[in-house]
């Protein structure tokens, strides 16, 4: 039984799905326009559409119409498309090869990140027959949940009905009273010792350094530490060492360890017991995002987190100096009108300077991500091909071009972007613009997620489990895949300024600063003399599009995530 709720929630906050193209009425008006008509391009053999202008449908505001011309132009292009996979009247091990199959048929980066399915078959199917014979659910989730955490890829997830069946409480429910960071130095240090914990009555303090965890050195504590039970999965080296990190105190409650501490010169030993703690040292783990945030330890992550940050998807207010701070949570379509509203100020009220907050970014839709970015650059610049696996033909195709319009009036001034592991999917989308086109910087702590594929709902399991993973690629011009990390886990957007991480970053991060955006307006500070004005943008016949969508004419292809 295909659980819908849980499954359309998941859809709209945060995977990016293909969609089509719609060339509606005034047929000879749309052939007057090559640049704008849904056509093949030279630039992308074998496309259909090419989408010229992603702002049209949001310059429109009218949600209700936009979706109808994506479902519609949805079904003829993508005919052999089939529904989510049907696996719930299976037998757990039944059900899992049945995964297996259609992963190993249908995952967008098998190659890309050199993804062995066989050997994660033969390492997780007996995990799974084990849990089938007992008939433990927390056992199947955790298998389950293994062999996709195997795959360096934030698409490739699976959601439950029974919030982990128990499995996540018995794994990490525990904790020993600290939280720990790793610095750029490379050292350990304790960022957290709570309060009335045996680790602060034994004088352990903030600052003091980690260098071994049950006798383990401390390095390689962390790389032996499963990551499975990171909220948003990590796709990149940096992402998973952040959430390694964060996991390395965490354990079944009653599991004792000993933690070797350097408090100044003296060496201490600490013998600790892992207690409940409600996930507190994990929620002292979230600094990155820039305030602390029950991630890990909310009770369903679809409805938890976000109201954590804000009670909308975007967040708008003038920060010390004049400057325009414009936070998106994700790329819903009701973002764009206050976002517009946020830059026509900025530009009228010749903001010296405009943030903009992708750090706890879910995705959502790419035209979006894409038209935000037509604010800030002079040019038309080329955005990605879309591409699908089609099951009729059995090999991934490429639907559709995309391009960023500069909007016809644009911010000129200074641009800081900030981004973390947990900007992901479309939240990707602008800061990948930016870094191509050398617009603005971007200047973070860590880069993004580093997965930016087609995520689809792909199979209902057995037990309620629903799992993603993407059937499609972002495609740069060249025909490369964009964005998604690659078998060596580099990928996602890096900072162009790093904001250091020290034991002087990490205490005022902790004590409430929120450091990266310290570090975004000091930036902006020095770039004062570059005045921020309204600038016509270059007129091109996708600049016209705006114009004829009045008339009716709308021209899309659109990618959601």
């Amino acid at each position: 039984m295909r659980p819908a709720r849980t499954e359309e929630a998941y859809r709209r906050k945060n995977r990016k799905y293909p969609a089509a193209i719609l060339a509606i009425p005034l047929i000879l008006l749309t052939l007057a326009l090559p640049a704008l008509a849904a056509g093949p391009s030279a630039s992308c053999p074998g496309c259909g559409y090419v989408w010229t202008d992603t702002c049209v449908p949001f310059e429109q505001d009218n949600e209700t119409a936009y979706n109808e011309e994506l479902m519609a132009a949805f079904s003829p292009v993508v005919a052999n498309l089939t529904g989510p996979a049907d696996f719930s009247n299976q037998s757990w091990s039944a059900a899992f090869l049945s995964l297996h199959t259609l992963m190993k048929e249908r995952y967008a980066f098998t190659a890309w990140r050199s993804v062995d399915f066989d050997a994660l078959y033969a390492a997780w199917a007996p995990k799974i027959a084990g849990a089938e014979k007992k008939q433990d659910k927390a056992a199947y989730y955790r298998a389950l949940r293994g062999y996709l955490y195997a795959i360096p890829d934030g698409h490739a997830v699976l959601l439950a009905t029974e919030s982990e069946f128990g499995a996540k409480y018995a794994d990490i429910g525990g904790g020993y009273g600290l939280s720990l960071e790793q610095l750029e130095s490379g050292d350990v240090i304790v960022s957290y010792v709570a309060n009335g914990s045996k680790a602060g009555k034994a004088g352990i303090r903030a600052g003091d350094r980690v260098t071994a965890w049950n006798g383990v050195e401390i390095h390689e504590a962390i790389n032996a530490t499963p990551m499975i039970w990171a909220y948003k999965k990590p796709s990149t080296a940096e992402g998973q060492q952040l959430q390694k990190t964060r996991l390395v105190s965490r354990a079944p409650v009653g599991t004792p360890a000993t933690v070797t501490v350097m408090h100044g010169t003296i060496r201490v030993d600490l013998d600790l017991t892992a207690e409940d703690d409600g996930y507190d040292t994990l929620k002292k783990g979230t600094i990155f995002l820039g305030k602390e945030i029950n991630d890990i330890g909310a009770d369903n992550p679809l409805t938890d987190i976000r109201p954590q940050i804000s009670n909308g998807s975007i967040t708008v207010r003038t920060l010390p100096g004049g400057y325009t701070y414009i936070a998106v949570y994700g790329e819903e379509y009701a973002v764009y009108q206050p976002f517009r509203a946020a830059m026509l100020s900025a530009i009228e009220n010749k903001s010296p300077g405009v943030v903009i907050d992708l750090r706890f970014n879910s995705g959502g839709d790419d035209n979006l991500a894409s038209c935000m970015a037509g604010w800030f650059v002079d040019r038309p610049v080329f955005y990605e091909h879309v591409t699908k696996y089609d099951p009729g033909l059995k090999r991934f195709v490429v639907l559709a071009e995309a391009w960023t319009e500069p909007r016809p009036v644009r911010y000129t001034g200074p641009v800081a972007v900030m981004v973390s592991p947990d900007t992901i999917s479309s939240g990707e989308g602008l800061p990948n613009v930016f870094s191509r086109t050398g617009t603005g910087k971007i200047i973070s702590w860590y880069g993004s997620n580093g997965a930016f594929g087609m995520n689809n709902v792909q199979a209902v399991m057995p037990l309620g489990i629903v799992v993603y993973f993407p059937d499609g690629a972002s495609l740069g011009r060249d025909g490369t895949i964009q964005v998604d990390s690659n078998a060596a886990l580099r990928g996602g957007i890096a900072p162009d300024i790093r904001v250091p991480r020290n034991e002087d970053t990490i205490a005022r991060a902790m004590a409430g600063e929120d450091v990266q955006l310290t570090y975004a307006m000091q930036w902006l500070d020095r770039q004062q003399g570059t005045p921020a004005t309204a600038t016509p943008a270059q007129k091109s016949p996708a600049a016209i599009a705006v114009t004829f969508a009045a008339l009716g004419i709308i021209c899309m292809v659109a990618r959601r995530k």
